[in-house]
């Protein structure tokens, strides 16, 4: 029977797609730990710290053996999942693909190396794929310190894959396709340069170049009231190309396939990527 294991929302196991009762939330944050850590021994003392935090973490120990007990008895009907003693803790065995949140990393691992190849297609593809597995909020219903800590780190994952993929899906001009999503994410993150950078160039590509300029001079005010200072170079930049029309804002066209119209020329955007902000 496949088992799979979801972090990236409620912390569920499946098992066949069929649901398995992983207990209450203390017991679900056992399992959250030993899968954040998949094939790796996490030691007694890290999961009682990172499920109880300090509290009391000598009176903790029984209920951690029994909780470690239930989850094997809650996984015992999946192949290839098992959580295992070993010399100086526990290790859960399991294939790193049944994981979603390693699944997410390996294949915005792959996205980022096809963009860097010049594969942007393949590489919006991917990042599609690797945001798709995301359900809400990391680790939902869970509340500990060093969860929450962890929560924060892949939410910036998540983000920073979210503007890689706009940068590739920009670059295969997919510019009407974004700008709903685009004006959304600039509401909830109105100080993001990036961003607004991605929102700006989606707008002039088009055809509402006006639009782009208005654009520019609200997240300059923004940035001045908020934080006294002025947009980066590279949002400079975009604003002077803008201004002036800069052919260097577009690919060139390249030849289109058989008996198929040629469409808009794609926007250049920066090629390197950023590295995802690691793990704690």
């Amino acid at each position: 029977m496949t088992v799979e294991f979801a972090l990236l929302g409620s912390v569920e196991a499946r098992v066949d797609g069929r649901i398995v009762d992983l207990g209450h939330a203390r017991q679900r944050c056992v399992l959250a730990v030993l899968l954040v850590d998949a094939n790796q021994v996490v030691s007694v003392d890290q999961l009682v710290e990172r499920v109880w935090a300090d509290r009391h973490p000598q009176r903790v120990r029984n209920t951690l053996y029994g909780y470690l007990s239930r989850l094997r008895q809650a996984l015992a009907i999946a192949e290839g999942a098992d959580i295992v003693r070993r010399s100086g803790g526990y290790v859960l065995d399991v294939e790193a693909t049944a994981v979603d949140l390693h699944r997410f990393h390996d294949v915005t691992a792959r996205a980022r190396a096809a963009a860097r190849n010049e594969q942007d297609e393949q590489a919006a593809t991917l990042f599609g794929q690797a945001l798709g597995l995301w359900r809400g909020s990391a680790f939902a219903g869970l509340d500990t310190p060093w969860i929450n800590a962890l929560r924060d780190a892949v939410d910036q994952e998540r983000i920073a894959a979210e503007l890689d993929h706009t940068d590739v899906r920009l670059r295969c001009g997919h510019h009407s396709g974004l700008l709903a999503e685009l004006s959304a994410r600039t509401e909830t993150h109105p100080l993001d340069e990036r961003l607004a950078g991605q929102f700006i160039l989606a707008l002039y590509h088009c055809g509402r170049p006006a639009d782009a300029l208005h654009h520019y001079q609200r997240i300059r005010l923004l940035l001045a009231e908020e934080l006294g200072c002025d947009p980066g170079l590279p949002l400079r930049r975009l604003h002077q190309q803008i201004l002036t029309t800069d052919p260097a804002l577009n690919v060139p066209a390249t030849v289109p396939a058989a008996g198929r119209a040629p469409g808009p020329a794609p926007a250049l955007v920066p090629r390197p990527l950023p590295a995802s902000p690691p793990v704690p």
